[in-house]
């Protein structure tokens, strides 16, 4: 067999290969959720739907930064806003512990930037800090300090939280 002949045929075997190796994997994704199952469940103690999760991974000072989820649910056929469900995870620090408390919100307007704007309020339930919550959009939510100011994030982190599902 030719020097040629050798490497074309051990081209085909490498190609061969492949294919199979991209088809048999195939097998194994029609088996596997695509995502995992949410920790929240889709309607709350009253049934009213999730409205929108919100998530981001925020600086924190004695850990290597928080994972924040917010999920709010609102009234099926008023929208009116009635629980929500924050999540918060202290990374490096108790990674395995999710600290969730629930409450009920509002929405309410102004920031010291905008008194327009439109702000999601925690109850009392929920950490000082994280509960008041600057609508920046329908994607993205500014958490706001006790001034009503957005909190300033550092190169890695941001106070930004983006919309996930709904």
């Amino acid at each position: 067999m030719s020097k040629k002949a050798l490497v074309d045929k051990m081209k085909l075997q490498t190609i061969a290969v492949l294919i199979w190796l991209t088809l048999s994997g195939c097998r194994y994704l029609h088996n596997s959720p695509t995502t995992p199952e949410p920790w929240y469940p889709s309607v709350n103690a009253n049934s009213d739907p999730v409205f929108a999760v919100f998530e981001s991974r925020i600086p924190c000072a004695d850990c290597e930064k928080i994972k924040v989820a917010l999920v709010l649910y609102r009234h099926s056929e008023t929208k009116a806003p009635t629980t929500y469900k924050l999540a918060r995870i202290y990374v490096a620090k108790r990674p395995e512990d999710r600290i969730v408390v629930d409450g009920t919100w509002t929405i309410t307007r102004g920031t010291n930037l905008d008194p327009n704007a439109i702000v999601y309020q925690l109850d009392a339930n929920a950490p000082q800090e994280f509960q008041t919550f600057w609508v920046a959009g329908q994607d993205i939510l500014f958490i706001l300090d006790h001034k009503l100011r957005p909190k300033v994030g550092t190169a890695g982190y941001s106070y930004a939280l983006n919309r996930m599902r709904y």
